[in-house]
């Protein structure tokens, strides 16, 4: 699914409105895993640059420009997971599985922070640690040029999966070279097994509730 708010005949709802619980109850129940993928999430630069989406990439003229508009998908992934988060969907289905992938993952820093402060701001409003129920219930497939080590600092080496989808923005020509990003980070061979095979492997597989 995009990462974006759902339109209905009432207008813009949260994913995470008790209004779907029927929806993430079945998904709860069956045991696979939701991925939340980037998209055309409807997101606007504000006229900083041309609005839209598309897998191809902005015209040739302007493949190489730098503009806020490749920080649209990061911002994206940012609103929909950590709404999920504050709206207790992880509380309500203690069995859902969410992968975010080719979204990016330098929102985590930050995410983390403010899910801390909405502990602070709104007492009583959480059952449990909402950062530790995200580590609990979410996996994230960082962007190559990412901190892989800071996602796994975040996250837990079990909660990070490996992408490969070139030419897309979270996959290199060669995919194996990430390997050697791994390796430059220190990771020892069973870490790096958990990122480039085990952890999307458990993620294909059912986990009935």
């Amino acid at each position: 699914m995009r990462p974006a708010a759902v339109w209905t005949a009432d207008g813009f709802m949260s994913p995470a409105d008790e209004h779907f619980d029927p929806f993430w109850a079945r998904v709860n129940e069956s045991g696979i895993c939701a991925v939340v993928h980037a998209g055309d999430s409807g997101y606007t630069t504000h006229g900083y640059d041309v609005d839209g989406f598309a897998s191809t990439g902005m015209a040739k003229e302007r493949k190489y420009k730098p503009s806020i508009k490749a920080y649209n998908i990061e911002r994206a992934a940012y609103d929909y997971l950590i709404t999920l988060a504050l709206e207790k969907l992880f509380e309500r289905f203690t069995n859902l599985r969410v992968a975010s992938v080719e979204n990016g993952s330098q929102f985590l820093s930050d995410m983390f922070r403010k899910l801390g402060q909405a502990t602070h701001k709104s007492i009583g409003w959480f059952k449990e640690d909402p950062s530790e129920l995200f580590r609990r219930h979410v996996w994230i497939n960082p962007f190559w040029e990412d901190d892989v080590a800071e996602v796994v600092h975040h996250m837990g080496d079990d909660r990070v999966i490996f992408g490969s989808d070139w030419p897309h923005i979270e996959g290199m020509p060669q995919p194996l070279d990430y390997l050697v990003e791994l390796k430059d980070k220190g990771f020892d061979d069973a870490t790096k097994k958990k990122i480039l095979l085990d952890n999307v492997t458990e993620l294909n597989q059912l986990q009935p509730a």
